[in-house]
């Protein structure tokens, strides 16, 4: 947003809905709505639980906004916001 009107739009994928399990704990793939802020990131390769992020940027949890080779056109992630490499890159 720049002075309250859409400036950028990108590419994403987001929280599927679909039930998974890691690390002995069952949780549903929704990514979290509402204003957050980063709280950490990490500038390259990230391997959590789930699987490698690019340049994560943490802002609830475990959850970020991440580089991945995947970006389809529906929700499929585990919560995460999925982004292409050179979207993350010029965040």
């Amino acid at each position: 947003m720049d002075g309250g009107k859409v400036s950028t739009v990108l590419n994403t994928s987001t929280g599927g809905g679909y039930t998974y399990t890691a690390d002995g704990v069952t949780a549903v793939a929704r990514t979290p709505t509402g204003q957050f802020r980063i709280f950490r990131s990490v500038d390259g390769m990230d391997i959590s639980p789930l699987g490698q992020l690019w340049r994560p940027r943490y802002y609830y949890g475990g959850y970020a906004i991440h580089g991945s080779d995947s970006i389809p056109p529906y929700p499929v992630s585990h919560g995460c916001v999925r982004l292409s490499y050179p979207a993350i890159d010029w965040i």
